[in-house]
């Protein structure tokens, strides 16, 4: 299952834009902010919800009890669940996107969406084209795939670079897992199925069988993020994705972590 740009749903709140696409348990957004910045939208109220994002561009600081911390331009940061009351204050235009737990039993209807003060607007695919977070460069020029993966409490967040001609022959996997085609193209190929994503596109591989493995004929990169629960002994999973893991770094600060991507 994907998503393209165009296909994403738009609201309108408090000055901000928002665009979003679910995909099972979990739903992308996309939050465009606008020259004014965070200042009186309801970005800057105080939460205590847990967050998996991505900073596209624009001056982002994230703010708890423990002070301020600047989220820099392509980089992935995670604010774990029970965390204390948090803000992001944002100085001007900036784009952050991310991947939310939704409740299946949620009612995302545009009546629904309108009464909790939503403007739901048409889909405007010039405005959703550029959502993609840094990508590492160079691109790999040979048949290998690299990764790197960083815990995230419930998840486990992984950025990966395919090779030309990688991945073919790689084992089926098993576990879920939710994404961005960073650059390039790339195949999922199902045991009982393909589709093509490309560069922008969001993608959801539900858990298996059927299995899955993903194949680059080009050179391309993702991000997703995997729960930590599906990779477990026994369960099929693809070579590359246990890929040595690193700590997303919070600089002496536990409320939020921040891993670099570029």
């Amino acid at each position: 299952m994907h998503v393209t740009p165009a296909e994403l749903r738009t609201l309108r709140q408090d000055r901000t834009v928002i665009r979003f696409a679910l995909l099972g348990s979990l739903a992308y957004v996309l939050v465009e902010l606008p020259s004014t910045g965070s200042r009186g939208t309801t970005i800057e109220e105080p939460c205590t919800k847990p967050h998996w994002g991505f900073v596209l561009d624009g001056d982002v600081e994230f703010e708890s009890d423990e002070g301020r911390q600047t989220l820099p331009v392509g980089s992935a940061f995670h604010v774990p669940p029970g965390a204390a009351a948090h803000r992001f204050l944002i100085s001007g235009a900036a784009r952050l996107a991310g991947f939310e737990p939704i409740d299946p039993v949620v009612d995302v209807s545009d009546a629904a969406l309108a009464a909790r003060g939503f403007e739901v607007a048409e889909v405007d695919p010039s405005g959703a084209a550029s959502i993609i977070p840094a990508a590492v460069t160079p691109l790999l020029d040979g048949p290998q795939i690299e990764a790197t993966t960083w815990p995230m409490s419930a998840y486990v967040l992984t950025q990966a670079r395919f090779g030309p001609g990688s991945g073919y022959l790689n084992d089926w996997c098993d576990a879920p897992h939710w994404g961005l085609v960073t650059a390039g193209r790339l195949a999922i190929e199902w045991e009982d199925d393909i589709e093509i994503v490309s560069a922008g596109d969001i993608y959801h591989c539900p858990g298996g069988p059927p299995g899955h493995r993903l194949e680059a004929a080009d050179p391309a990169s993702i991000i997703d993020l995997t729960p930590v629960v599906s990779l477990v002994a026994g369960t099929r999973l693809a070579p590359w994705r246990e890929a040595p893991t690193e700590a997303a770094s919070a600089k002496g600060r536990s409320s939020i972590a921040v891993a670099g991507l570029g």
